[in-house]
């Protein structure tokens, strides 16, 4: 049996990185205003404007990324020349550049040696984790895949090497819990479904609907990621299809579900469809009342709301989809044994 694990940067702020937008944010701010004051006639199209509003509210990447392709609706000027057009795409491979870099200083600091993913507890407690109500799922799954050894996949939205060196350090296969008789786990290495900081880093938007239609194709190349990992020519994005497809169980963790990753939520959304293949959700809130059980009702469906609507699946298959969906709320997989870090870093899911 195929179990998938995707995750997002919930997972490397859960390890101690400072990777959240705002992060990234902050620290490109004060390499912007460098570059204006030493640079004469500097400018870059996103830049200018994420630097001029004083709102920005962006809570995750992927608001970023949706505003770089809102950018391209909005502002007039990048459409008035072919040569404008270009500078649009270089100010666009700048950010991507700048970013590479701010994660770069993010890993090589962060992490003690010696530190390993305690798997096996993620996965002894795959089960008992969940809402009692949605545990008869996985196991059903486990009673149509009898006698066989369980696949572990680990696809990670993440750019960061850490999960990497991790997994390294940590044990990869060892006995399932899970089933009678002598079964094992085996967990493979991850893989980088958008890229690392050294090669083919893919920031951008999901689809042509999020950026102006007055884009060459050789720039929209550029900006939809499914596009830029086609054309890398490595065939990634082959590669992250086949993992979905074949999953039998797929667990979301620290992502954000946001809509520049719809083509991913898509896939996943027709798997499980087509094959009833349960999507458990890992959705972290700070400080969150499990006491008051209106409260928790509303997030259950929020949660499954935001994944089936960025999903962008048909209105009529929604139901379907929702009884696959499991949501567990403040827990954490993927520990480590040896070090101590703070929950409160992690993103909101």
């Amino acid at each position: 049996m195929n179990i998938t694990y995707i995750v997002g940067n919930g997972l490397d702020l859960q390890y101690g990185l400072k990777t959240r937008y705002k992060d990234f944010y902050e620290f490109q701010n004060k390499v912007y205003i460098s570059r204006k004051e030493n640079k004469e006639e500097y400018s870059n199209f996103i830049y200018d404007s994420l630097f001029s509003d004083k709102v920005n509210d962006y809570e995750n990447w992927s608001d970023f990324e949706l505003s770089i392709g809102k950018l391209t609706k909005d502002n007039d000027l990048i459409f008035s020349s072919i040569e404008m057009k270009e500078k649009f795409i270089d100010d666009f491979s700048e950010v991507v550049d700048d970013l590479r870099e701010h994660l770069r200083i993010q890993q090589e600091k962060n992490l003690e040696k010696g530190n390993a993913i305690d798997f096996i507890s993620t996965l002894d407690d795959m089960i008992t984790s969940l809402p009692v109500i949605n545990q008869p799922a996985i196991n059903k799954k486990y009673n149509e895949n009898l006698y066989q050894h369980d696949i572990v996949n680990i696809l990670t939205l993440n750019y960061t090497n850490v999960i990497d060196k991790l997994y390294n350090e940590s044990a990869k296969s060892f006995r399932n819990q899970l089933r009678a008789n002598l079964y094992n786990f085996y967990i493979e290495p991850p893989i980088h479904a958008h890229g690392t900081v050294d090669v083919c880093t893919v920031l951008g938007v999901s689809d042509e609907t999020q950026i102006s239609n007055s884009l060459e194709e050789e720039q929209k190349e550029s900006l939809i990621k499914s596009l830029v990992l086609k054309n890398y020519r490595e065939n990634m994005d082959v590669k992250n299809s086949d993992i979905i497809k074949n999953s039998d169980i797929i667990i979301l963790y620290g992502v954000s579900l946001g809509e520049t990753d719809r083509y991913i939520w898509s896939q996943i959304a027709e798997r499980s469809i087509s094959s009833s293949v349960p999507v458990i959700i890992y959705h972290y809130v700070p400080n969150f009342d499990l006491g008051n059980p209106t409260r928790v009702k509303r997030l259950y469906r929020k949660v499954e709301d935001k994944f089936i609507q960025n999903s962008g699946i048909d209105l009529e298959l929604e139901k379907k989809l929702r009884d696959n969906l499991i949501v567990v709320i403040g827990k954490t997989i993927f520990n480590l044994m040896g070090l101590r870090y703070n929950r409160d870093t992690e993103e909101k899911a």
